[in-house]
């Protein structure tokens, strides 16, 4: 004879209450989410809202391209380098011409300083002293060339051919 099990076990009574109260409490959760559920819900919708537009935009851009003559915007394009080439061609005879000036000028004045000392006049008042000054640099001997004395030497003076830009 076999002892007879009952279909269902009995469960404490205190578990069942339990049970019924975090029921009750998904319920109001499910009905009325809390403030972080909530501004999760909020934000989905900011999102879904935004990937809307975005949506929007490239089919009117995919639209507006299927539209478009390529052709009219490769020429427009092709101007518009034309035009900058140009810009760049008149850019880079000025900074010829400028450094051409230059040389004139820095010839002319290393000249004056061989026969005669320049006059320079400025208007500007006497420049003012912070705390940070620059270290005075030490030599051991007052007989020291420049160029041992830790100075690199002068610049080559101008050679007299005129330079030739790019363009």
């Amino acid at each position: 004879m076999t002892a007879h099990k009952p279909e269902h076990e009995h469960l404490p009574h205190s578990l069942i209450v339990d049970l019924k109260h975090d029921v009750e409490a998904l319920k109001r959760k499910l009905t009325q989410p809390d403030t972080k559920t909530h501004e999760l819900i909020l934000e989905i919708e900011s999102l879904k809202d935004a990937v809307h537009q975005l949506n929007v935009i490239f089919e009117k851009a995919l639209k507006e391209m299927k539209e478009e003559d390529i052709t009219k915007t490769f020429h427009a394009l092709m101007e518009k380098v034309k035009v900058m080439a140009v810009q760049n061609e008149t850019i880079a005879q000025g900074m010829v011409a400028l450094s051409d000036k230059l040389d004139t000028f820095m010839t002319r004045q290393l000249g004056r300083s061989i026969g005669q000392p320049a006059q320079v006049q400025h208007s500007m008042g006497a420049p003012a002293m912070s705390g940070r000054f620059a270290p005075k640099p030490e030599m051991s001997m007052p007989s020291m060339s420049s160029a041992s004395a830790g100075f690199p030497p002068p610049p080559p003076g101008p050679s007299g051919r005129k330079r030739v830009g790019l363009f």
